[in-house]
């Protein structure tokens, strides 16, 4: 998953990716699945809950780094 500015308003992308290797990816219209969300409860609730575990996984991916860069420097 790249990003989830289009699930937060004001809905702005904040980031961009590269690709090293020939990838495969699907794009989908943020706008229309939203829509769809606010429709179905169902769905919105088990898509934020799969969005929430990608976000909490990369944010305590940043905080081992961060411990990471921190110990480093505090050693110099």
């Amino acid at each position: 998953m790249l990003g989830w500015s289009w699930l937060v308003s004001p809905y702005r992308w904040h980031f961009s990716a590269r690709v090293v290797e020939e990838t495969r990816a699907i794009a989908l219209d943020a706008k229309c699945l939203r829509g769809k969300c606010e429709t179905d409860h169902e769905l919105g609730y088990e898509l934020l809950n799969r969005v929430l575990h990608v976000v909490e996984q990369r944010l305590q991916s940043t905080r081992m780094q961060l411990l990471d860069v921190y110990s480093v420097q505090g050693k110099t």
